[in-house]
């Protein structure tokens, strides 16, 4: 326990794309399908990146694969490597709460995911709002530095999934890591 940025029985509050399920390959595979636009998930950058074609940019893209096609896009994402094993080892000492901003009528999909990928949770938020940091919880893990950065500024602790997307220094006081290895490290 020594070292550890929480006590064990905490609340970790845990978002989904990006860091329990690796988004970014399959929303690369659908750019390429419907768009044409071949991109990598490296170049992905920003979630402002601008996609030819689509209208608007990359969030548009992943608003419409939550409306038009759930099913293809969630469920068939795989996880981000160790994920599942981690927040298993994480289980034993933690309170695990799934907080993502994927539209209610895609939570169905999302616990079938994580049941289908052995991925234990004891809360699913229905309702998460756009501060993430307003939730109730001790320490928020997430690849956006925007819900990092209100998860610090409410009293929580913040810990960053690396993504190519990611900003550290806008989340200035955050445990930034790049693989759950890192997680269970910083907090086992």
């Amino acid at each position: 326990m020594t070292g550890r940025p929480l006590p064990a029985g905490s609340t970790l509050l845990v978002d989904l794309d990006g860091v329990v399920a690796d988004n970014l390959p399959r929303l690369c595979t659908y750019l390429r399908e419907a768009y044409d636009h071949n991109v990598q998930p490296q170049d992905v950058d920003d979630w402002q990146y601008d996609v030819p074609g689509a209208d608007g940019h990359i969030g548009s893209v992943i608003a419409e694969l939550m409306t038009d096609h759930p099913e293809w896009y969630f469920g068939g994402m795989d996880p981000q490597p160790g994920a599942p094993d981690a927040l298993e080892a994480l289980a034993d000492d933690y309170r695990l709460e799934v907080a993502t901003h994927r539209i209610p009528e895609t939570h169905g999909v999302s616990k079938a995911w994580l049941d289908d990928h052995g991925v234990p949770y004891d809360t699913f938020h229905e309702s998460v709002p756009d501060d993430k940091g307003a939730l109730p919880g001790d320490a928020l893990i997430d690849d956006y530095h925007g819900n990092v950065s209100d998860a610090i500024m409410a009293g929580k602790t913040g810990v960053l999934m690396r993504q190519p997307y990611s900003d550290p220094d806008a989340c200035d006081g955050a445990h930034v890591v790049e693989t759950w290895d890192e997680v269970t490290g910083l907090l086992l």
